[in-house]
């Protein structure tokens, strides 16, 4: 009962984000300042959780030091995340960012020293292959599928990483430190960038906050504490694997609020129909090969 409790808990997680495409597409800041002002408010929402929480934040300056450090990772995925959408659409977007799974599983064997197993591969050349049909189909959008595989790398390699801090720090430690990172992070490149500090010193229009409150406070702070906490239940993969709803969630919710904007081309459609066939799939074949091998 309580593990089915889990699942159901992950779903709503994962539904959650399957909004934050459309507030990215509704939220009319650049990507660099909409990732920034995010982070702002999520940690600050962190803050009084904590409080509220009476959960303790403080951390030595050497178990804080690498979490910062996965903060700048964290930042970057959301970088890429948004400025796909904005450089495309959600579809576009979210068919790259598809290839979460492949590069999960790409990334475990590598940062908790688990084994390679070959059929890793064979999907990946069937992804590759999704992809290319896309590519070829929306040429025009070649950049938003480019940042979406970029967010699909970069958030497997802290979501599988945090799978093994959670052992040792609470969820909401891990969090506001990793947000703290991506702030300091984001800040130093909107410092480098002269445009970015012009629109960082202007606040966010009303509608443009309400979107970010919402994105940051409901689909961050609380969606990312909560599945961070569940990897203490379940493992790493199979909330990336879960996760892969996200892109379906998303792209169903923009056709349906965007509308013409959102429909694309009959390859595009194929070659998503390959893509997400192949990571739906991917799982259970996997898990089937490694119970044959423990035979």
């Amino acid at each position: 009962m309580k593990l089915n409790k889990t699942f159901i808990a992950l779903h709503v997680i994962v539904f959650l984000w399957g909004l934050t495409p459309v507030l990215g597409k509704l939220i009319t800041l650049p990507s660099l300042e909409l990732v920034w002002w995010r982070l702002v408010i999520a940690v600050l929402s962190l803050t009084v959780y904590a409080k509220f929480k009476d959960i303790q934040l403080y951390l030595n300056w050497k178990q804080v030091t690498p979490l910062l450090a996965w903060g700048v990772i964290v930042g970057l995925h959301w970088y890429f995340f948004y400025h796909a959408i904005k450089v495309s659409n959600v579809s576009v977007a979210m068919m790259g960012f598809s290839t979460l799974t492949l590069f999960a599983s790409l990334v475990q064997p590598i940062l908790l020293k688990k084994k390679f197993v070959s059929i890793d591969v064979v999907y990946g050349l069937v992804i590759l292959i999704g992809l290319c049909i896309i590519s070829y189909a929306e040429q025009f959008y070649i950049k938003g599928i480019v940042f979406g595989v970029l967010a699909a790398f970069t958030g497997a390699m802290f979501g599988v990483y945090n799978g093994s801090l959670i052992q040792r720090y609470h969820a909401v430690q891990i969090a506001f430190y990793e947000f703290i990172g991506a702030l300091i992070f984001i800040s130093i490149i909107a410092m480098v960038d002269s445009k970015s500090i012009v629109g960082f010193a202007t606040l966010p229009s009303l509608q443009n906050f309400i979107y970010l409150f919402i994105l940051s406070v409901i689909c961050t702070t609380f969606a990312f504490t909560w599945s961070v906490e569940i990897l203490k239940k379940i493992d790493a993969i199979t909330v990336i694997v879960t996760n892969n709803l996200e892109p379906i969630y998303g792209i169903v919710l923009s056709l349906i609020i965007f509308g013409d904007s959102e429909y694309m081309s009959a390859q595009f459609y194929m070659g998503a129909f390959i893509l997400l066939m192949a990571v739906f799939s991917y799982p259970f074949v996997k898990n089937k090969i490694e119970q044959r091998n423990r035979q």
